[in-house]
């Protein structure tokens, strides 16, 4: 199995070699994704996948979302998105920085060239935004792909570093709840000229 995992790396690895992204700003974000939209995940599916331009496979993780609102671009009831990487048996690729989503999860997600890039996401885990209840179950609040509560737009351009324990659970008192979040993607592309798909 190793010298099978070594080969689908090699394989893979002028891909591999560009996993460092530089963070957008909110306004870049907004601009950049194709797509904008809130859903639940539905399914992860992870299966082999043959490469046209070179021997061998690679392994590629599907996640599929129930669409529940779409702020920008087009996207039907559900929506899978294709990612590099996963598991399939004792085989493992492994891309650094890429997000990892599990049936359930429910999130609000910036695509880009789905299918076509190796992350469909802008900048990789910048462009996925988690929402969660907070400790009082009372709300639903946004919290960036390493967990840390979102607080503020200009937050997106911070890098996407471990956040300690205490330091998430004092900032989930002031993290954007979904509808001020949307609020602000709204905002963002009435700037460019756009309007949200479904209010």
């Amino acid at each position: 199995m190793l010298l099978r995992l070594v080969l689908l790396l090699a394989v893979a690895a002028p891909v591999l070699r560009a996993t460092s992204v530089v963070a957008p700003t909110f306004p870049e974000l907004v601009a950049e994704a194709e797509t904008i939209f809130r859903g639940r995940v539905t399914a992860v599916t992870a299966r082999r996948v043959e490469r046209p331009d070179a021997p061998g496979a690679l392994i590629k993780t599907y996640v599929t979302f129930a669409v529940e609102r779409v702020l920008k671009g087009r996207a039907g009831p559900t929506l899978t998105l294709e990612f590099l990487g996963g598991t399939v048996g004792e085989d493992r690729l492994e891309v650094s920085g890429m997000p990892v989503f599990g049936r359930g999860g429910h999130d609000l997600v910036f695509v880009q060239k789905n299918g076509v890039q190796f992350c469909p996401l802008v900048a990789m885990g910048h462009g996925r935004y988690r929402v969660e209840r907070d400790a009082t179950g009372s709300r639903d609040i946004i919290a960036r792909d390493n967990g840390a509560p979102l607080t503020d737009p200009g937050e997106i351009a911070l890098p996407l570093t471990a956040v300690p324990a205490p330091l998430r659970a004092a900032a989930a008192t002031r993290a954007l709840s979904v509808d001020a979040f949307e609020t602000h993607i709204v905002a963002a592309l009435d700037k460019l000229g756009l309007k949200p798909v479904q209010d």
